[in-house]
């Protein structure tokens, strides 16, 4: 009933680029709903704070003592009852504990089991079935897309994740959707908790859209500036896949020209050296090239040791170095790719934008009969 009531009140809320419903659109929309139903989603899909009596008069006592026990609910100085900065959404068939949005004043803490609009698009776009194959998921995050890799056949599913406490949520979210027999999630940087020997038939990738660049060093060109976690894995990631495996991954506001990315080049050509072919659905990101590369100052300011004079001079010389490319750079896009191992594995990738507005596509846009070939 929760998951049906939650699909009901989506029908006609506003929703924002996080892939949450405006705030203020829930809450007007919650109290409307039953008393009962009030409670549950101001807890569980606002995350606010809910008086004992009224939580009383909602949950069977030994429900709430269970919540009580998984610290699922928790009391505040006040008395009243609230999660621990966590919500239950439901998407695609499952029900999954994630963090607050940091855009949601009901936040009481940091969001480190981030669920947004990404989580949705890489979702749609795993295959319908995955049955007998061992997947490994690389941030995995509240564990959304290894759970559904399971859900759809999977033998096995490893989740990777550095963040301590999204791996204790997703590992939870396991057990919720009991699957937790097939799905391990472990803490781990990049591919650094996978063995040496172990090997995926599928592997998907929904990396953070920051940082915008490498912690250590500088960007010395456009491919280095954007989803620079997707690229710390490339090296190490072919070597554990198998000989026909594939895969899907999202690379997030990368500068390009035409639906074409300077990462998306990068990506092609290194995954083909290794015999994998890749095909690319590009959107336009909504961010300009300005506040991308205003987000790319603030994180060298930020750095230790870093001066502000120094981080402007590094802008400068990597303003200079956009604007003396061939092709100006006219945006920054989000990409959804596609891998296969094939034979013969092409360094072009196959480019398909989303929206007619795009109107200009790539010369390395597959033909038709190319596309109906890797659908």
């Amino acid at each position: 009933m929760y998951s049906l009531m939650d699909f009901r009140l989506s029908v006609n809320l506003e929703m924002s680029s996080t892939g949450f419903p405006v705030i203020q659109s829930l809450r007007a929309a919650v109290r409307q709903l039953d008393p009962v139903y009030q409670v549950l989603f101001r807890l569980f899909r606002i995350g606010e704070a809910v008086d004992d009596e009224s939580i009383r008069r909602a949950l069977p006592a030994n429900l709430l003592e269970a919540l009580g026990d998984l610290e699922l609910l928790i009391r505040d100085d006040t008395g009243d009852w609230r999660t621990p900065s966590l919500l239950i959404v439901p998407a695609e068939g499952l029900y999954l504990l994630v963090g607050i949005p940091p855009n949601y004043p009901t936040a009481t803490g940091p969001c480190h089991t981030g669920f947004d609009m990404s989580s949705h698009i890489v979702a749609k776009s795993l295959p319908a079935s995955l049955s007998g194959q061992r997947v490994l998921d690389i941030c995995s995050g509240s564990g959304i897309q290894g759970l559904l890799c399971a859900r759809r056949g999977a033998d096995s599913v490893v989740g990777l994740e550095l963040n301590e406490e999204a791996v204790i949520t997703a590992r939870a979210n396991a057990v919720l959707n009991d699957l937790d027999q097939r799905v391990e999630f472990r803490q781990s940087d990049k591919l650094a908790a996978l063995y040496e020997s172990e090997r995926f038939d599928f592997v998907v990738c929904n990396t953070p859209s920051s940082p915008v660049i490498d912690q250590v060093s500088v960007p010395s060109s456009a491919a280095e500036i954007g989803n620079i976690v997707l690229f710390g894995l490339l090296e190490k990631l072919p070597r554990h896949l198998q000989p026909d495996a594939g895969g899907v991954m999202a690379a997030w506001r990368s500068f390009g020209f035409q639906s074409r990315t300077f990462q998306l080049e990068a990506i092609a050509a290194h995954f083909a050296s290794h015999g994998f072919s890749t095909t690319a659905f590009v959107d336009q990101a909504p961010n300009t090239v300005e506040s991308i590369l205003r987000t790319l100052q603030t994180e060298l300011e930020r750095r230790p040791g870093m001066r502000r004079t120094d981080a402007a001079e590094i802008m400068k010389r990597l303003r200079e170095q956009l604007q003396q490319r061939e092709k100006p750079i006219d945006g920054a896009y989000n990409q959804i790719i596609f891998i296969k191992r094939e034979q013969q594995a092409s360094a072009e990738s196959a480019i398909f934008p989303l929206f007619t507005g795009q109107s200009h596509v790539s010369t390395t846009v597959a033909k038709p009969a190319q596309a109906s070939a890797r659908s």
